[in-house]
């Protein structure tokens, strides 16, 4: 069995749809953005919200395609899926992989995974712009490492947050670093570190994104209680 394999089950079973473009070819960091991304959207679900999937022409998608390298969220080179997420009285969220933003300073970064408004990914698709990282609800950087963490990934994502400001950062790891922790806490950033399929920190991870949802609808939908 391919050390992917279990990433690749889980995000079938948390994501409930027909197949996903992932196999045990495929690169373990960007199955393992596919699973945070299936962490998120399985929370929306599990807490309320309508779950539809769609290409980047707006059809509706049963078979998934996901990204294994950064672009741009109106690229039409293939039918990459993103997950469209809507709590009842909310406008609609949309949770993308792979895609860039444009930070404060006009430069581009890529987000490993992505929610933002779904008005402002219409917006992106039809001028054929980044979306604004400000405007952004959650940004997450996954990290999938087999031998220890240099503590420039935890450098990196911090430029990365000063640059997009955006409303939340999550920095997630399928193993532990010590200096990264030291790094992140002092900074107080958001850090999960050893998620993995069936772990408990798994659940925490989607505690932090259900928090994220409670105060998207604070400010949209107060009456929508998750």
């Amino acid at each position: 069995m391919s050390s992917i394999d279990p990433l690749i089950a889980e995000i079938k079973n948390l994501l409930t749809v027909g197949t996903v473009s992932y196999s045990g070819a495929s690169a373990a960091s960007d199955v393992y953005e596919g699973f945070i991304f299936s962490l998120i959207v399985a929370t929306a679900s599990r807490h309320g919200a309508a779950v539809t999937y769609e290409d980047v022409y707006g059809a509706k998608a049963t078979n998934l395609v996901f990204r294994t390298g950064p672009g741009q969220l109106y690229g039409t080179s293939q039918p990459f899926t993103h997950a469209v997420i809507e709590f009842a009285g909310a406008p609609a969220l949309e949770v993308h992989l792979g895609v860039c933003v444009q930070g404060t300073s006009g430069v581009l970064h890529e987000c490993d995974v992505l929610v933002l408004p779904a008005e402002e990914a219409a917006i992106s698709r039809a001028q054929k712009i980044a979306p604004r990282g400000s405007r952004c609800t959650l940004i997450v950087e996954c990290k999938y490492y087999v031998s220890s963490m240099p503590i420039g990934l935890a450098r990196n994502f911090e430029g990365l947050r000063a640059d997009i400001r955006t409303q939340n950062e999550l920095f997630v790891s399928n193993t532990g670093s010590p200096s990264i922790v030291r790094y992140l806490d002092a900074r107080h950033r958001e850090y999960e570190r050893e998620v993995v399929p069936h772990s408990p920190q798994s659940g925490y991870l989607q505690g932090e994104v259900r928090k994220v949802f409670k105060s998207y609808l604070s400010k949209h939908a107060p009456s929508t209680v998750i």
